[in-house]
């Protein structure tokens, strides 16, 4: 238990928890102009031929809009390039998966890196080969275009390196 004599606790100041806000927007014109354009889920997933779950993820925000879908639902549901756009101007941030956006901006800020890794190679450290390697296994497989995006989003936080000064690294080689 806290000792009362010791004063009130420190408050601390966190920054405001930022959203991944193109999820939420594009999930809800993806579904409002299909449902304007009185098609089911399962009837545009056909139409795509794509899974109606994939449908379903896309708009409750749970998966990314891809550029291809984007045209062709913008085709589909006549939204006159709306979705397309719109993919297109997705912020830098949101190119990695909600999960990880906190970790990549902190990383990038940081002016100390320590990682432990026992059988893997860092994200940061990765060649190009070696990240198209390792997403070229995932299980599900991914399309051509996710991994591209994904390599190339890895690749991109090796900017970190390119400042001044660099953040000090720490790691613990194994084996």
């Amino acid at each position: 238990m806290p000792d009362p004599a010791a004063g009130p606790a420190p408050v601390r100041t966190r920054k405001p928890k930022k959203y991944s806000s193109w999820h939420v927007i594009g999930a809800a014109q993806v579904g409002q102009f299909r449902k304007a354009a009185r098609i089911t889920q399962p009837a545009l997933a056909e139409r795509l031929c794509v899974h109606e779950d994939t449908i379903g993820s896309i708009e409750q925000g749970r998966r990314p809009l891809k550029p291809d879908l984007a045209a062709q639902l913008d085709e589909l549901l006549d939204t006159k390039g709306v979705l397309a756009v719109a993919v297109a101007n997705v912020p830098e941030r949101e190119r990695f998966p909600a999960f990880a956006q906190d970790f990549v901006e902190h990383e990038q800020e940081a002016l100390t890196l320590l990682s432990y890794e026992n059988h893997v190679v860092p994200g940061l450290l990765q060649t190009e080969a070696y990240a198209r390697a390792v997403f070229s296994c995932l299980y599900p497989p991914i399309s051509p275009e996710e991994e591209e995006e994904r390599v190339s989003a890895r690749l991109d936080r090796k900017q970190v390196f390119e400042r001044k000064p660099w953040p000090a690294t720490s790691r613990s080689p194994q084996g």
